[in-house]
């Protein structure tokens, strides 16, 4: 409705400019529009747990360039230039605001998103040279109302309709769920994904059909044993080996001297420190720890920085994974398993030195009862700042060119609030 009203402004605006008694009728039914997208916003700001959010400084640039017009044409409405004077500012204010879009990516800087999912995970990943990346994207509960809130806040940042770079860290249905989604909307370049077979599960009324698309995929590429039998990751996986023009690399590495996922640029560099064949080959995917662990961890460098990615890790794969970095500084550390007790070990954290953690987590379908508190108390003790996506909505970190770190939260950040967690509960 308001880019309704806005057309038909600037509509007005112009047959003013143009036709000055055609303007003259039109602009009185404008203003009944904005009269209205007013009203409706006075009953918005009513209800409960409202919010207004202007998602890109773009927005806020038009919505001055709008009030400026206004103000122009009041204060010089009985002057005859004043249609020249806004036509000028609509000019200078459009050549900005294509410039300003443009410098967006001009100016180098890296934006991480973790995105307030529920119980789950989505990372937004809006590289320095303008490239997009998703990394897991669910809600436990499959929640429609958290699809729409995520695919909203990707819309608003992916305006090409292209993720160039999308990773699967594993198989639970907490961050696949929104993945088939995500598929069909958006043309997926490059997809990462686990080296593991799917089945449709015993318990799907559609167990055939997804059984038969299954069967007409070619599969040759995945070596592991294990199938993970799940109606959701069955739906990813067809939706995956269907997608058009996109190359699939299998999340894992020939041995341990070898990285098969690197995305590299001249500014940044992303290393994913996958399973190896060999671990595929020794481990089996009976229990939930295992599932977990088959989570690639990924560091992210860029103008002196690191950011750390874990999916669901645990402590399976961390000493696997410190044994082939060796100890870093890193800046930034995505928490694996949403803080659970079996993740972020001492020996890992001793062995990165992170500065601030992210945890993605929430109460509504968090029969888990994550973040543990035991895990909680490993981060305090390190120093470690806790963010969180249950206390703090979306949370961004920015690393601009300078190498410069700002985090930024929808809503507001308490440290010391940030450390109570949970003391019992299924790790699962």
């Amino acid at each position: 409705m308001v880019s309704l009203v806005f057309g038909a402004g600037l509509l007005g605006l112009l047959l003013s400019m143009t036709v000055p008694a055609v303007g003259a009728a039109f602009v009185p039914l404008v203003s009944l529009g904005v009269r209205y997208v007013l009203f409706g916003s006075g009953l918005l700001e009513s209800l409960p747990l409202h919010a207004l959010y202007f998602n890109t400084a773009l927005s806020v640039l038009w919505l001055v360039y709008v009030y400026a017009l206004f103000a122009v044409c009041a204060i010089a409405r009985r002057e005859r230039s004043r249609w020249w004077i806004a036509g000028a500012l609509a000019v200078t204010m459009l050549l900005a605001t294509a410039r300003f879009n443009a410098l967006q990516f001009e100016r180098g800087s890296l934006h991480v998103t973790a995105l307030d999912v529920g119980q789950g995970d989505c990372i937004y990943i809006q590289l320095p040279d303008g490239k997009d990346m998703v990394i897991d994207c669910a809600n436990y509960n499959d929640d429609k109302k958290y699809e729409k809130k995520t695919f909203d806040y990707l819309d608003t940042y992916i305006t090409d309709d292209t993720v160039e770079y999308l990773m699967l860290t594993h198989c639970d249905s907490d961050h696949v769920y929104f993945m088939d989604e995500l598929l069909g909307r958006y043309q997926v370049e490059k997809l990462f994904m686990p080296n593991v077979l799917a089945a449709p599960g015993t318990t799907s009324k559609d167990k055939k059909a997804l059984q038969d698309q299954i069967d007409a995929l070619d599969t040759s590429r995945f070596t592991d044993k294990d199938t993970i039998g799940t109606v959701t990751y069955a739906e990813f996986f067809i939706a995956a080996l269907t997608e058009p023009n996109c190359e699939i690399v299998l999340n894992v590495d020939s041995n341990v001297n070898t990285n098969s996922i690197i995305i590299e640029e001249t500014t940044y560099r992303l290393v994913f420190y996958c399973p190896t064949q060999e671990y595929y080959d020794d481990s089996n995917l009976n229990s939930a720890e295992r599932k977990n662990a088959i989570s690639p961890i990924g560091i992210l460098e860029y103008n002196g920085r690191r950011i750390m990615f874990t999916g669901d890790s645990n402590e399976l794969n961390e000493p696997l994974v410190v044994e082939r970095t060796g100890k870093i500084d890193c800046d930034v550390l995505k928490v694996g398993h949403h803080g659970s007790a079996t993740s972020t070990r001492n020996p890992f954290l001793d062995a990165y030195t992170f500065e601030y953690a992210i945890i993605s987590c929430n109460t509504y379908g968090n029969k888990f009862n994550h973040p543990r508190q035991s895990t909680l108390d490993r981060l305090k003790a390190h120093d470690i700042a806790v963010y969180r996506t249950d206390n703090n909505g979306n949370i961004v970190v920015s690393v601009d060119k300078d190498g410069n770190i700002k985090i930024t939260t929808q809503k507001e950040w308490n440290k010391e609030e940030n450390y109570k967690g949970y003391s019992t509960g299924s790790d699962d």
